[in-house]
């Protein structure tokens, strides 16, 4: 399965509009717009129906019902015509309660008070069950954001260690964006060794749940600055202040607003299975400072310090590392780096006054070395959630996906309005899908279609991710880039040596299959298909 690709506005136009027009709507939905090509035709079959791909959305923190990604994707990333739903989970960042949070039946429900730790483990049980359901040799794309790229991370994880999943890993793709597992970056990535810190390490999941890379295609997407996804790897008190300002203005408000990825200065950078679009940003930290220049036309004077200030922050950062190497956290920067920095200041201070004098700035980044070798990779034990099969807990996760089918169903239309008024996309009449109402407690829902048929199955108990039904045959995903020999898929620790190097500057063109899908609507889940 291709790449996924981010087609975005430019940070500075679009604060303005927000300013200017008051769009407070697009800024909440956080202005995402993915493109991917239509897919192609379908080659000759003896087929008698051609059936549809399916796109599975795992929301962020606090949107347990996932309706920021058919918002921010429909139309765009879910193509129209194409099966999608997403996976209702807690999405939530809490204390963990006595006994409230651990209540059978409804403590899976979204919004209910859990530990993210917890939370993540939830939707990574009813993520894989979601997956596992999927009939084999059909194509999938697992798309989550922010918490959500958590919950898909477990899965990627456990799916790797299936040869069921292997052997057909060309069926399945992941896109993350915003994701705190990123390996040099991700926060929760940066501070793997607190993991052993008494209840620290149980209330946060500290460190990844698996390797890097893996089988599956990857696309990793990560805002510079954003505190979630690009945390400093030194102790700068500079650095993290403005990544701590970027958790609001680079991953939450406006949040992934950001240049094209084929832009000339996205960093592109594939090792393996795995992307990663890196997009440079202006400096949080100015911001607050920007968005009031922008009011009087004054944003050149904001901009002149940008590029000052980025030496002191950037010290907090090693940019040319390998991005698919875990990078922890350190109390220390190294005088190599304060020395770097010192030395680019009398550029910096001179690019400063070219922008006072009315030249354009634009923040770059440097393309990242990626090593020749791939050292093990620090993980952690993110068991997922088992799924509570019992009659009671079912009869509360069907109602719980109607409710989310019917979110999906309202936000969809929105999506597009959206992309219109934002200039993401040209008027033209959209349908919205229809959703048929359940059957009864065990059905799940799919859109009518003279190609589709609806299937009401029971809901398996999953006791670890399971494989496809009946393996496809077909060829194997090849590497986008490299050739990798075999890694472990420990718990703990995976090895393995890997030839490895860098894709450039842009990503490489998606491959959007043209496969025949048929639905599955068990129970659990509830299927929207959009036209």
């Amino acid at each position: 399965m291709g790449v996924t690709h981010i087609t975005l506005e430019p940070r500075s136009a679009r604060l303005s509009q927000m300013l200017s027009g008051g769009l407070a709507i697009i800024a909440v939905s956080a202005g995402i717009s993915v493109t991917t090509p239509s897919p192609a035709a379908p080659t000759a079959s003896t087929a008698a129906v051609r059936l549809l791909d399916t796109a599975i959305g795992v929301g962020p923190s606090f949107d347990g019902f996932g309706a920021t990604i058919p918002l921010l994707f429909y139309g765009t990333a879910v193509p129209s015509g194409q099966t999608f739903y997403t996976v209702p989970y807690p999405a939530m960042i809490n204390l963990g309660y006595p006994v409230i949070s651990g209540l059978p039946i409804v403590s899976a429900i979204p919004y209910w008070p859990e530990t993210l730790k917890q939370s993540e483990r939830i939707g990574a049980g009813y993520l894989e069950q979601a997956i596992g359901k999927e009939p084999a040799g059909e194509k999938l794309t697992i798309i989550g954001f922010s918490q959500g790229t958590q919950v898909g991370e477990i899965a990627r994880a456990d799916m790797a260690k299936n040869a069921g999943y292997v052997a057909n890993a060309q069926d399945y793709s992941f896109v993350f964006i915003g994701d705190p597992y990123t390996p040099n970056g991700g926060i929760l990535s940066r501070f793997t060794t607190f993991a052993r810190v008494p209840l620290l390490g149980d209330l946060f999941p500290l460190g990844r749940p698996g390797p890097s890379d893996s089988p599956f295609k990857t696309t990793n997407y990560q805002n510079q600055y954003d505190g979630f996804a690009d945390f400093p790897q030194y102790f700068n008190p500079l650095a993290i202040t403005n990544a701590l300002l970027g958790i609001a203005f680079e991953h939450v408000l406006p949040g992934y607003v950001f240049e094209s990825p084929d832009g000339p200065n996205t960093v592109t950078t594939t090792v393996g299975n795995t992307t990663y679009v890196s997009i440079p940003q202006y400096l949080p930290l100015l911001t607050p400072l920007r968005l009031a220049a922008s009011l009087f036309g004054a944003q050149r004077f904001v901009n002149a310090l940008d590029p000052i200030l980025r030496v002191f922050v950037e010290m907090g950062y090693n940019r040319t590392a390998d991005p698919s190497q875990v990078a922890e956290f350190s109390w220390g920067t190294p005088t190599q780096k304060i020395r770097q920095g010192l030395q680019q200041l009398p550029a910096a201070i001179a690019e400063g006054l070219r922008i006072l004098s009315g030249a354009s700035y634009s923040p770059t980044m440097p393309q990242p070395v990626v090593s020749t070798t791939e050292p093990t990779t620090p993980v952690t034990n993110h068991p997922a959630q088992p799924v509570d099969n019992s009659p009671q807990a079912q009869a509360v996760r069907a109602a719980v996906v109607r409710i989310s089918a019917a979110i999906t169903k309202l936000t969809m239309p929105l999506a597009k309005l959206l992309q219109i008024i934002g200039g993401k996309a040209s008027p033209s009449p959209t349908t919205a899908p229809a959703i048929a109402a359940p059957q009864s407690a065990q059905s799940a829902v799919t859109t009518s279609s003279p190609s589709r048929a609806t299937a009401v199955a029971a809901v398996p108990a999953p006791a670890a991710v399971p494989a496809p039904a009946t393996p496809a045959a077909g060829k194997p995903t090849a590497p986008s880039v490299i050739q990798r020999s075999p890694e472990s898929a420990s718990a703990t620790t995976i090895s393995g040596k890997q030839q490895r190097r860098s894709a450039g500057k842009k990503p490489a063109p998606a491959e959007t299959p043209a496969a025949h899908r048929h639905d599955d609507t068990s129970a659990g889940r509830e299927h929207a298909q959009t036209r």
